[in-house]
Order: C-alpha cells, then sequence, then structure tokens
C-alpha cells in the first residue's frame, strides 16, 4: 500500500480522535493540508518544526484519499502531496511518534 504522510503536533492529533478528522489551519489559509513523501518527511520536519519536541506522523493511504489528492511543485521544484479536504480517520491507516536525536534533529529509524 502506497502513503502520504503528516506531521501533526500531539495535541492537534488528539483533537482530531475527538472529532472524527483531522483539519490543519492550513486548510482554511491555502486550501489544502501539506503531506510528504517518506524521502520528504525529514526534511519538512527539519524545517517546519524545529521548536516542537514531539511530533504524530499520520500515514494516510494514497488510495483512500485520491479524490482529493494532487502533487503540486514546491519547495526545491519537488512535487509534495496535497490533500484538498480533512482527513478522515478512516484514511489514516497507522500513527508514529517522531522524536529527535541528540543533535536536535528529526529521526526515523
Amino acid at each position: 500500500m502506497a502513503f502520504i504522510y503528516h506531521l501533526a503536533k500531539p495535541s492537534d492529533w488528539e483533537k482530531a480522535l475527538e472529532k472524527g478528522s483531522y483539519e490543519h489551519i492550513s486548510l482554511q489559509e491555502e486550501g489544502f493540508i501539506h503531506c510528504s513523501t517518506k524521502e520528504q518527511l525529514l526534511p519538512t520536519a527539519n524545517i517546519h518544526f524545529k521548536d516542537e519536541q514531539e511530533l504524530v506522523v499520520l500515514f494516510i493511504s494514497e488510495r483512500l484519499v485520491k479524490g482529493t489528492l494532487k502533487w503540486e511543485e514546491s519547495r526545491n521544484g519537488e512535487l509534495f502531496p496535497h490533500i484538498y479536504g480533512k482527513i478522515q480517520l478512516k484514511h489514516v491507516e497507522n500513527t508514529r511518534i517522531l522524536f529527535k536525536d541528540k543533535e536536535g534533529k528529526w529521526e526515523w529509524d
């Protein structure tokens, strides 16, 4: 199964679990929720989440969001997955906590 990934603050993910869907502020401001491939995940975390100590990685099934998923050019001309709508809990196949290493960089073992 092919996955795309979204990085969420633990408090935002807890709210989503209560509501039944996840909605990032970027959906209101930009019209979509930013996601990454596995290769883009750590660079994205290190650029955009420097001040966080812990993140929740959402494993989103590409197949389940294909109706709202668009691959668009972003940083360094790379194509990034963007979801144009809320992420329903049923779209999230798994989650994982991401931590920083001793140097303060996000790590994925």
